[in-house]
């Protein structure tokens, strides 16, 4: 074992080699080195400086206090790192949650049976595979920048949890001290980037796969949907059909808005976070205003979604306060600063500020007319010849957000005493890129409503030859059934003249 004074001198020979040196002092925690730096190759000499001193256990940093360099150099306890065991282990479980959860996304979707085959083969090919996909390739983006910058690093952690995501997310862990700003950005944006432009792809195949599928979910209630960021808005926008159903989100397309999401939360400018990375290698030590801003938005939008305050919490706990680089005296280049403020504009654009939204269940019909669509009408006046037959028709419309079976019925008013013969006709039930004629001819029928259909119903009416002496009316009603209450009937009155 080397003696104290032998260690010095084998570190004064190491930061002497790079730096000249003009006064050394000692103490029990650190040697402090006043040095007359090259201000052009300060950078390079204080990386190869590090890259000798780390592997004896020993981690130098770089300041500048009134106006004087200082090199600071302290003994690092040796660390056993574990193996590979752990993520391994932790891969294989999230590879199982994301697999339920997988098959939960594609039950809901495709209204089957959470135990079939067809959730867990389709779920996991729709969600899993893409949303591992989306985190992996975020952390390895970490690693592999990080092991550009000579900084070790551990192999990803995947995080299991329940459904409907199967998954926290994943981290590794940075076994070196970061050098400086350049790397504290680099491998900061390096995942969030990666992360985002597998999610821009896998999200737009998502929102395809949904306009082009042309099943209906059936809905046992209301549900929580997701809001769309600025993003996640605009390519919903360049695929229209995707969003006639609230609801129904194909698995593939909530994985992509997952990968937007976590992206968003590791650019907040906060702590440990990735944006905390690169917000600190901007601004430095002015991170810490950002820091607290991003707690204290959190914070105040935890009041639309209480899920910011577990995320407030997390950054508490960790620290708002992110450390400085071993070197903070070099500053980025101007090349570097557009790419942190890009790291910004992602954020803007991926971040939701109520990413979920729970809606209650509406259980509600409306008759409409035929003429402009989605208004109600309540009142009919129409005219038919004496001793002649017409048909009227009106829209039946499911106005809530789940199906409905609705009871539709005629009341004649004694209309059919006098000779008068009204009956349902016939209905066409129209859904998205379909239509299907039920004939009907009967007092009463009941026809069913998915939340993306309505139904036209057409109403005999044969109207006697002699004319009455005051224009008859009678009701066209509807009922929902099978709820588990009574719901109030819906009326639409008929004036009918006679010419």
């Amino acid at each position: 074992m080397l003696g104290v004074d032998t260690e010095i001198e084998a570190i004064k020979a190491s930061v002497s080699r790079y730096f000249p040196i003009t006064q050394i002092v000692v103490n029990p925690f650190a040697l402090t080195f006043h040095v007359a730096p090259d201000s052009g190759r300060l950078d390079a000499n204080f990386d190869s400086l590090r890259q000798e001193l780390v592997p004896m256990n020993y981690v130098p940093s770089i300041v500048s206090e009134k106006g004087e360099v200082l090199i600071h150099v302290q003994k690092r306890a040796e660390t056993k790192f574990r193996g590979a065991y752990l993520n391994l282990l932790l891969l294989v479980a999230t590879i199982g949650t994301t697999s339920v959860a997988g098959a939960v996304n594609w039950s809901l979707y495709a209204s089957v049976s959470f135990w079939s085959l067809e959730s867990f083969a389709l779920g996991i090919a729709s969600f899993t595979v893409p949303l591992l996909l989306i985190l992996g390739a975020h952390e390895m983006g970490h690693y592999y920048v990080a092991k550009r910058h000579r900084v070790r690093a551990s192999l990803p952690f995947f995080i299991p949890s329940v459904p409907i995501l199967g998954t926290f997310g994943a981290f590794i862990s940075m076994r070196d001290p970061i050098p400086n700003r350049r790397a504290l950005l680099e491998i900061g944006i390096a995942g969030p980037l990666v992360g985002f432009a597998l999610a821009v792809p896998i999200t737009i195949i998502g929102l395809f796969l949904t306009a082009a599928d042309p099943r209906a979910p059936i809905l046992g209630g209301g549900g929580e949907i997701t809001t769309s960021s600025l993003l996640y808005g605009f390519l919903q926008a360049l695929v229209p059909e995707s969003v006639l159903d609230p609801f129904r989100r194909h698995p593939t397309a909530f994985a992509g808005w997952v990968g937007f999401f976590v992206t968003a939360i590791n650019l907040l400018p906060a702590g440990q976070l990735d944006g905390g990375h690169v917000a600190r290698a901007l601004v430095g030590e002015k991170a810490r205003y950002l820091s607290w801003g991003a707690v204290f938005l959190l914070l105040a939008l935890g009041v639309m979604y209480a899920g910011w305050f577990l995320f407030a919490l997390i950054i508490l706990l960790l620290g708002a306060r992110h450390p400085p680089p071993l070197n903070d005296i070099t500053r980025l280049r101007p090349s570097r600063k557009v790419l942190g403020v890009l790291a910004f504009v992602v954020l803007a654009l991926t971040f939701v500020p109520q990413p979920f939204i729970e809606v209650p269940t509406t259980t509600t019909f409306a008759f409409e007319t035929t003429d402009i669509p989605h208004t109600r009408i309540e009142t009919m006046a129409v005219t038919i010849p004496g001793g002649a037959s017409s048909l009227l028709a009106l829209n039946l419309n499911n106005t809530g957000n789940v199906p409905i079976r609705v009871r539709v019925g005629i009341d004649p008013r004694n209309l059919d005493i006098i000779g008068w013969a009204i009956r349902i006709h016939n209905y066409t039930l129209y859904g998205p890129g379909s239509a299907r004629e039920v004939g009907v001819d009967a007092d009463e029928t009941v026809i069913s409503l998915n939340v993306t259909e309505y139904a036209t119903v057409r109403v005999s009416v044969v109207v006697p030859p002699i004319p009455p002496a005051m224009p008859p009316t009678f009701e066209i009603w509807g009922r929902i059934v099978d709820t588990d209450r009574v719901l109030p009937r819906s009326e639409v009155t008929v004036t009918v003249t006679v010419s």
